[in-house]
């Protein structure tokens, strides 16, 4: 089959993108990626050796604000892009991981009754996919939960969500191979990171306080320039990076992890089995990440600090609540690893192949 794949904007849209695109390859698919010049697609996609296409598309503005006439022209244009790509291409189906540009492709498919699938990888669906739901032929779910948030949706089915994240190898090997002595905190804010984390880590590293083990600390690429300026303290067991690319190795060898509650992070947690301290972004669309980190807390593999909260003193406490006590590490670990699941790419693959068997009769 040929399959056009639309994922755009943030690390936790693409990734699934692209573990799914991975999979459908090795099956012997031909996987072409769509996506816009303006999100991380431009460079992740490439990185994971598949070609992009571009075409126009934009994110809505908050509230009402005229900025939104110019998204609606952008995403007809990108609707007109999808159509033209679809003429040229003649894919036998379109898939949606999120993001902006998935709207133009899923329109532009059904114009054109092109089979059309979106994959939503949030507890709380977005707009978009809520809108779309009603007419695509299917919604893969990351959540089992957010079956009830689509009620009218057309064939809602819950996949999980698709990582590579399943390394086969133990957390003392892994550390062996990155060369970590001792324990590891992990900490990041996302694809793009996270000011209020940035801010709140630079000064518990000027205050000398993470000490006792080893961190490895994502800035996030436009962050990192400011963060090693305002870093008075150097410590040689913490070390910053931009963007960490081997996420399922280190994620493997940490011992909590402190980060933002994105639906493939929080699932990628639980298939590890890590502790995390869970700092949901609070305009994420329909505060889905704080519903995400409630899965976690929930069943007592993390601990959920709302980022209003947020403070050098509270976050102190909480990593050394879990990383002064051994106990709680694994208590939190086994939890987390009770609701883990790396079963989502073979339900995918079963409801695309249940989807092109029906559109075959």
């Amino acid at each position: 089959m040929k399959i056009l794949i639309a994922a755009g904007g943030t690390g936790g849209h693409i990734n699934p993108g692209i573990a799914i695109g991975k999979m459908l390859s090795a099956k012997g698919n031909q996987v072409k990626f769509v996506g816009t010049n303006i999100g991380m697609e431009k460079d992740l996609v490439p990185k994971a050796g598949f070609e992009l296409e571009m075409v126009h598309s934009e994110g809505l503005h908050r509230g009402l604000s005229l900025k939104n006439i110019k998204t609606m022209m952008t995403l007809n244009q990108g609707v007109v892009d999808c159509k033209a790509l679809i003429k040229k291409e003649k894919p036998d189906l379109v898939i949606g991981t999120g993001g902006y540009v998935t709207a133009p492709l899923m329109i532009a498919g059904l114009k054109l009754k092109v089979p059309t699938m979106i994959h939503e990888s949030n507890a709380l669906p977005g707009k978009t996919t809520i809108w779309l739901s009603k007419s695509v032929d299917v919604v893969a779910l990351g959540f089992e939960d957010a079956k009830r948030h689509i009620p009218n949706a057309k064939n809602a089915v819950f996949t999980g969500n698709p990582t590579s994240m399943n390394i086969a190898i133990s957390k003392d090997e892994m550390k062996k191979k990155l060369g970590i002595n001792g324990k590891l905190l992990l900490v990041f804010g996302g694809s793009q990171g996270a000011k209020k984390i940035n801010d709140t880590m630079v000064e518990l590293i000027n205050d000398n306080k993470l000490t006792g083990y080893e961190v490895i600390y994502a800035t996030g690429n436009s962050n990192y320039d400011e963060v090693v300026s305002n870093v008075k303290i150097k410590n040689k067991n913490i070390k910053i990076e931009k963007y960490i690319y081997n996420m399922n190795e280190v994620m493997k060898a940490a011992d909590l992890v402190v980060c933002r509650s994105g639906a493939l992070t929080v699932t990628e947690i639980a298939i590890v089995g890590v502790p995390s301290i869970l700092i949901p972004f609070p305009y994420a669309a329909e505060n889905h990440q704080f519903y995400n980190a409630k899965t976690l807390e929930d069943v007592g593999a993390g601990i959920v600090i709302e980022e209003k909260n947020l403070t050098k003193d509270i976050l102190e406490e909480k990593i050394n609540e879990v990383m002064k006590n051994d106990r709680k590490i694994n208590e939190m670990s086994n939890n987390a690893k009770k609701i883990g699941d790396n079963q989502a790419l073979e339900r995918i693959e079963k409801t695309i192949n249940s989807l092109m068997g029906k559109k075959k009769k």
